[in-house]
Formats: structure tokens, sequence, C-alpha cells
């Protein structure tokens, strides 16, 4: 091959070579234009609705079929909401179809958002995202609802429809800042760490999984309650002054939420707020969230934090959400705890709606602490279930341990609260302020059980201030299904033990003149109504002083009509009706007659069994003095004189002679109506 047949070849390959790069080059110069072009026609259609938008730069690259826009700015039409994001990149695209796009991926840098006016409650609030990383997008080329960016709700509105017209397999946003600043507040920051969330699908997402989340808020000042001016003028080593205002702290790690739904979200920002019947009835909005530690810290010392929280199946009625009563709300809470009467009342109306339009299965959290100038908390569980419309099926607390700035102790193993009812709590705080005869009845409908078990306080008065006061389990339930009033009650407080003196009085001074310093203490009380026997019994009533004596007494209220369960106009009204049924004291000696003879013999100077036969001589003389009067005296001087004689159980039983009204019988002080109205009988069993 001649050199100039090579030459030839290798300029043709030369001119080849060069067509291509030209053609290359020609290549990238359409592209530009062309996505400018599109580029053009999106943001003019985001114009079409009023707002404002722009962009800077808009280019091709068609070796990974992407698109970069750079510069983006839009504004709402009424300019209370706008978003800027310095670089957007799209990799992996088709061609729009139906004003769509589908990418691979799609990349944000530095987007800011910014509302203000109704869209952030008259305030301002601002967020700062660095970088969003998308995989797999699939939504709007444009914003859905760019033209509904007004009222108290337009920006969150527009997010969501967003959102819903949205899919993507991943989203990553490595940092998050945001920065709330309501009308005349101080601001609350908040910012996110490493937040992903999968399976993103028209409003829906998966799960989501957030590292950290940190916040800083200032906390209202709390109302001043008197004194000197300057005692509250801060010195050297002086406690932080509660009531000016306090900036607070606080992180939670580790947070993983499953099942999110924004559906109910949107519905509730709707325009002309939410109505319908989805908008009536309870819309999950979280299957379940599970956190990590959590921690919150005051300036003026307080802190407060838990190991995890969990949440299940919450739920929220889009209804009870309208952007009036939510800014209601939020000016009576900005004017506590300065409320008139009217305020308060409508406080608590408002409070209530919030309330029962929030449902949830669970919430729980663990080793929750708290830690106040010198005093510290901490619950080792406490689990809230079953929230909806307002009634809570119950709340447990477990493992309560606490220490008081003095260095005093307390704990309590459980605490558990059923059915507590939110709306009747409303309308009892509607009415403290001017109470009627009856509003204590209320609390029955308020919860329908405590239970408190192995509760140990300290005792704080005196040389005995060391010794704690203890409770074994405290249980009060009631209920029925007659109507407002329970037709059964039940309480139990047992093993009540804490230190005692000779000023508390019998039989406490028997006690101490013993040599025992502390006392233990039970009681109980149940009640039931038959329906069909038209009776109220009341048994047992018991008393017990442990290594003293026990009470118990039973009784009944007969020609009791259920119509006095129904209110309590109907309980007032079936009070002339009711008559007294019999009644059973039984009186066990547990160790007191003992302590009381050998110490009344020691005073008079003679032997316990001297004292004995002197009061048991005085017994059988009164007696008899009292046969003449009744003749049931008999058999009750009787057992009263062989109970004293060998104290062990004694008991008098008093039954009707006929129809006795309650009301005759309670009015009445002559002892002798009792005698007349009823037959006794008595019984005594040595130990």
């Amino acid at each position: 091959m001649s050199r100039k047949f090579g030459l030839r070849i290798a300029g043709a390959v030369g001119l080849v070579a060069v067509l291509c790069v030209a053609g290359w080059y020609g290549f990238l110069a359409w592209s530009r234009t062309k996505v400018r072009t599109e580029v053009d026609a999106v943001f003019a259609g985001i114009r079409e609705t009023g707002a404002k938008a722009s962009f800077a730069e808009a280019s091709f690259d068609p070796r990974e079929m992407g698109v970069t826009v750079t510069g983006i700015s839009i504004l709402s039409p009424d300019g209370s909401a706008q978003v800027k994001v310095g670089r957007l990149s799209a990799r992996g695209g088709e061609r729009p179809t139906d004003r769509r796009v589908a990418v691979d991926a799609l990349d944000l840098d530095d987007v800011e958002i910014a509302l203000t006016g109704e869209a952030a409650a008259g305030g301002t609030i601002t967020y700062s995202l660095p970088q969003v990383m998308i995989d797999r997008y699939n939504g709007p080329m444009t914003l859905v609802a760019a033209g509904e960016g007004n009222g108290p709700f337009g920006a969150l509105r527009v997010a969501l429809r967003q959102l819903a017209a949205t899919t993507a397999a991943k989203v990553t946003i490595p940092e998050a800042r945001g920065r709330i600043t309501p009308a005349g507040a101080a601001p609350t920051e908040i910012a996110y760490r490493n937040l992903a969330a999968e399976g993103v699908n028209a409003g829906a997402i998966r799960s989501m999984v957030v590292d950290s989340i940190t916040f800083a808020f200032t906390l209202p000042p709390l109302p001043a309650t008197g004194g000197d001016a300057k005692s509250t003028q801060p010195g050297p080593g002086a406690a932080a002054d509660k009531t000016a205002p306090s900036r607070a702290t606080g992180q939670i790690d580790g947070t993983v939420a499953a099942q999110i739904d924004t559906a109910p979200l949107l519905l509730m920002t709707q325009p002309g707020g939410p109505a319908g019947k989805a908008a009536e009835t309870y819309g999950r909005i979280v299957g379940k969230v599970v956190t990590g530690p959590y921690k919150l810290t005051q300036d003026n010392g307080l802190s407060q934090g838990a190991q995890s929280i969990l949440m299940e199946n919450v739920a929220i009625k889009p209804v009870a959400f309208s952007a009036e009563r939510i800014a209601t709300f939020n000016a009576l809470a900005r004017k506590a705890p300065d409320l008139s009467r009217e305020d308060g009342r409508r406080f608590m109306e408002v409070f209530r709606d919030l309330i029962g339009g929030i449902a949830f299965t669970t919430y729980a959290a663990t080793n929750v602490t708290s830690a106040e100038q010198g005093a510290t908390g901490k619950v080792a569980a406490m689990r809230l279930e079953g929230l909806t419309n307002g009634v809570l099926d119950g709340a447990t607390v477990e493992g309560v341990e606490g220490v008081t700035p003095g260095g005093g102790a307390a704990k309590m193993a459980r605490l558990a609260v059923r059915q507590l009812d939110f709306n009747q709590l409303t309308r009892l705080a509607a009415e403290a302020d001017a109470p009627s005869p009856l509003s204590a009845l209320v609390l029955f409908k308020v919860f329908s059980g405590m239970e408190m078990k192995d509760l140990e306080v300290p005792y704080g008065e005196g040389p005995q201030s060391s010794e704690p006061v203890k409770i074994g389990t405290f249980a009060l339930s009631w209920g029925g299904s007659l109507g407002a009033l329970p037709s059964y009650f039940d309480f139990t407080l047992a093993d009540v033990s804490g230190p005692i003196n000779a000023d508390d009085g019998e039989p406490f001074t028997y006690l101490v003149q013993a040599g025992i310093s502390r006392a233990t203490i039970s009681m109980g009380l149940k009640a039931a109504y038959d329906i069909n026997d038209r009776t109220l019994t009341i048994a047992p009533v018991t008393t017990e002083v442990k290594d003293a004596f026990r009470v118990n007494l039973e009784s009944a209220l007969v020609d009791v009509p259920d119509a006095a369960f129904t209110d309590p106009a109907g309980f007032l009204a079936a009070l002339p009706v009711v008559t007294a049924g019999p009644v059973k004291v039984t009186l066990t000696d547990l160790g007191l007659a003992k302590l009381m003879f050998a110490q009344f013999a020691a005073a008079a100077g003679v032997s316990e069994e001297e004292y004995r036969n002197e009061v048991v001589a005085l017994a059988e003389g009164f007696a008899d003095e009292l046969k003449a009067v009744s003749p049931d005296a008999a058999s009750v001087g009787a057992a009263v004189v062989a109970f004293l004689r060998k104290p062990g159980t004694l008991t008098v039983t008093a039954t009707p002679k006929g129809r006795v009204p309650l009301l005759a019988l309670a009015g009445s002080d002559d002892p002798s109506v009792v005698l007349e109205a009823f037959s006794f009988s008595a019984t005594a069993t040595a130990p």
C-alpha cells in the first residue's frame, strides 16, 4: 500500500472522526435547546395557575439520558409559599406522557421551602434540605394543586396532593432542617438526619426510618405564685425562675414507622373544611411507630426521657381537625392559665373534640425518666390502650420510683385506670367553678375503676419522717347497665401501714403504749343491686387494724326501684320508697382487748384478771337493766359478757320487724326508734 493511499485512508478516518465529533456536539446543542423548550413549557404550566415560576439553566446528558435544571424558584399565587431548588437532576427518564414523567433516579440539591401568612398560622415556616434522592420516581411534571395553596392548610394540601399523585421506590434525605415561628411566639427548630422512605405509592408509604430527630422550642412561662418581686430576682445559688420562658431541646433516635397513609390528612385540608362520610369516620394514618431513646432537656433544669416509645394504629377523624377548631385551641392555649370561666369552658370543649378525633390501639413507653432540681423519677413501663371517641380503655403505669430533693424515696409497683372518659371529664371540669350538689356523681362516668399496688411514700413529719407510708393494694371499680349511676361497687384498701404516735387517738394510743410504732389498716366495701329482688346488698363492709381488731358489716336496702340508677334525679326520687333490710355486725378481737385490759389494770393498780372481772360485772348489771326496755337485751347482753370474758368474735344481728323507711330511720336521733323497728340477737365465740 502506497503512502498516498495510506494518507487518504487516514484522512477519511479523520474526516469521519471529525464528522462524528461535530455530530455529537451538534446533538448536544440540539438536546440542550430541546430540553430547555420542554422545561420552559413545564414552568409555563405552573405560571398558568397564577404562581411565579422560573429556572436558570436546563441541560441534557445523552449518555445517561439525564436532564439537569438549576436555579428553580416557584412562588404561590398569594406569595405565602415558596420553593427553591438549587439543582434538579433526572436520569434514565422516558418522554413525558400526559404531563407525567418517569425516571430511574431524581436528585434535588439545596431545596428550600418557605411558608408565611395563613399557611404558617400567621408566622413563618422554613425547611432546608441539602440533598434529596429519589429512586424510580413517577409523578406529575408540575404541581397538581398549585392553585390551592391559600388558607391555613394550603401549603400542606399542595404537598399532600403532590404526594398522592406520586410513586417512588425509595426516598432518601440525609438531612432536613425546619424552623417554625408562630406569630408573636418564639421559634421551634427541628432537624431530621438520615430519613429513608420506601414504597411511596399514591399518598401511602410502606415504611420510613429516621436515624434521629432533634428539636428545640421555648416553653411559655408558668404563672407566678405571688410573693415579693425582689425575692424572685436571681442571685448566687438561686434556683431557676420557673415563671420565665424556658428553652427546651430534645432528641429522638431510631424512629421506624410502617403503613403510613396520608389520605385522612389530605381530607382534613380540603377547602371549606372536611366533609362527607369519610371525614366523620376514623382513617388510619400510621400502622406502627417505634422509636429508640428519647430525651428532653429544659434550661430551668428539668429533663425527661424514655428508652423507647411505641404507637400502633393511629387514626384521626378529619372533621375534628378543622382549621377553625385548631386556631381556637391555639388561641386559648396561649391565654392559659389566665382564662375566664367562659374561655375555660370553651377550651375544655375544644380539647374534648380534638381528643375525640384521635384514635389508637396502643401507646407505650419504657424506662421513662425525669429529673428536676434534685428530684428524680423513673417509670419502668407505661401503656395506654384503646383510645376512640374520647374514651380510653385503660392506662397502666408500672415500676414507679422517685427521690425528693431532700432524699425521701417513693415507689409504686403498679397503677391502672380503666375506661377513662374525656367527654365526662370535660363536663366535670366545666362545673369546677360552680359545682352542683350532684356534680360528684359525674365521677362515676369519668372512669370505671382504678387499681394501685405496693405504694410507698415518705411520711414527712417530725422524728418519724424517715418512716415510709405503705399501701399494699388500693382497688376501686364500679359499673352496671341500668343508667348513669353504678349498680355495683367494689372498694378494697389493704395493708396500709405507717408510723403512729399517741396523738393519733384510739385504738392507736393503746398500740403505742404497748411499744408498737407502726400500724397496718385494711378496709373494704362491696355493693351490688339485684334487679329481680329490687335489693341493694351492701356486704361486706370491713375494717381491720392489724394486731387490734376487725369489724365486718353486712346489710341491705330493700324496695329499691331500678329507676334509682338512671340518673341523679332518679336516685333522689327513689329514696322515699327505700326500706332498711337486716344488718349484721361482726367484731373480731385481734389483740386489742388484751392490750386495753392490761393497760387499764396497770393504771388502776390491779391485776389484769381482777380488772376484767370488774368490767364483766358492770356489763352484766347493764344488761339486766336493759331487759326491761327490750326483750332482746338478754341474749345480746349475754353475748357481750361472754365476749368480754374471753374476747374472740362477737356477732350482732338486727332484723326489721316490718317495713322500715330508710329516710325516717336516718333522720331520727332517738335510739328508741331503732329498738322499736328492729329485733336483735347476738352470739359470741371464744378464740
